[in-house]
């Protein structure tokens, strides 16, 4: 069965909601609370990404499914070197497209039309992207 990210976010953030009013009854600061919020969700983030991509051997075809990972993995890798923990909970909270569309613009430099041939989309859809991708950021 696939991985429900809305159920799993949900029933993560009500645990969330306990932990954190918990962590304030017994006096932890703000700032460590979000801190161990940020590394909760990158966890739960890659739990996400280990589900979404887990498939039976049988189904699996062999290396094509090892290059797809391995490929988006090093265009990802950039990533690992973000050292606010904050930061970096955002960023591996976004889906792989919005990380594929985010590594284009901002790592690799291209214009929004470049990124919209290289993604087959048009370059309207990029610009909403990184415009939500802009509120997501500005919101937390």
């Amino acid at each position: 069965m696939a991985f429900n990210y809305a159920k799993e976010k949900l029933k993560f953030d009500a645990e969330w909601k306990q932990k954190a009013s918990w962590y304030r009854k017994e006096g932890m600061s703000e700032r460590d609370i979000d801190e161990m919020y940020c590394f909760d969700l990158v966890q739960f983030n890659r739990d996400r990404a280990y589900e979404s991509r887990r498939r039976p051997l049988e189904t699996a075809c062999g290396c094509c499914y090892i290059q797809a990972s391995e490929a988006n993995t090093e265009s990802h890798r950039w990533l690992n070197e973000i050292s606010d923990p904050r930061l970096a909970g955002r960023l591996h909270a976004l889906t792989d497209q919005e990380l594929d569309l985010l590594t284009l613009i901002v790592i690799e430099g291209k214009t929004h039309k470049e990124a919209a041939e290289i993604l087959s989309c048009s370059r309207q859809y990029v610009t909403k992207q990184l415009a939500r991708i802009r509120k997501i950021f500005k919101s937390k």
